[in-house]
């Protein structure tokens, strides 16, 4: 199952229980949420015992953990049921380090400023003149590896990331002494 199938599949399992809790006959309603609580908890259980077995298995079993852990489809089962073994400020730092050639690569560079709330905060900083890629790139580059890493990011800010363009009402002829540039040069 590639990402995008499985984003398909979680999309289609919202939708449901949505309907599931729109039903007006509550005693169905309540039914059918109770049933989706009780398989949520049953994967949820099995799930994190197969973490434990992977912990106790050596260090074979903490690398394929490890590898199960980064992995996009598996990181986001792993967040949904609480049990990741990886702090999200962890995976967001790792997801930033990972990034750092690229983003090099395009004339910038990122910072971790914070973590609150389900927010990132970034600071990007140009560290040549121009960047080579659109900040709407960087920008994009940046959001879908974090939220690989960390599914449960509500919001990603950056601090820094701007495009080049300056508004032509923001330009505002000089002034000297009183005069405008026009009325000194003449």
């Amino acid at each position: 199952m590639t990402n995008s199938e499985f984003q398909l599949h979680t999309r289609r399992v919202d939708e449901l229980i949505q309907r599931v809790s729109a039903l007006t006959d509550s005693e169905a309603r309540t039914s059918a949420l109770e049933l989706v609580q009780a398989i949520m908890d049953l994967h949820g259980s099995t799930v994190s015992r197969l973490l434990e077995l992977l912990e106790d298995a050596g260090e074979t079993g903490r690398n394929l953990l490890a590898r199960l852990a980064s992995d996009p489809m598996v990181c986001g089962l792993l967040v949904l049921h609480g049990i990741h073994p990886v702090p999200l400020e962890q995976r967001i730092e790792r997801a930033v380090q990972k990034l750092a050639p690229q983003l090099r690569k395009s004339g910038t560079r990122v910072e971790v400023l914070g973590i609150m709330d389900g927010v990132v905060r970034l600071d990007l900083e140009k560290e040549a003149h121009e960047l080579r890629y659109s900040p709407e790139k960087i920008q994009a580059t940046i959001e879908q590896a974090i939220l690989e890493a960390a599914p449960e990011v509500v919001e990603i800010v950056i601090v820094g990331l701007s495009s080049s363009f300056v508004p032509i009402e923001t330009i505002q002829p000089a002034i000297q002494k009183g005069k405008t540039y026009e009325e000194s040069a003449a």
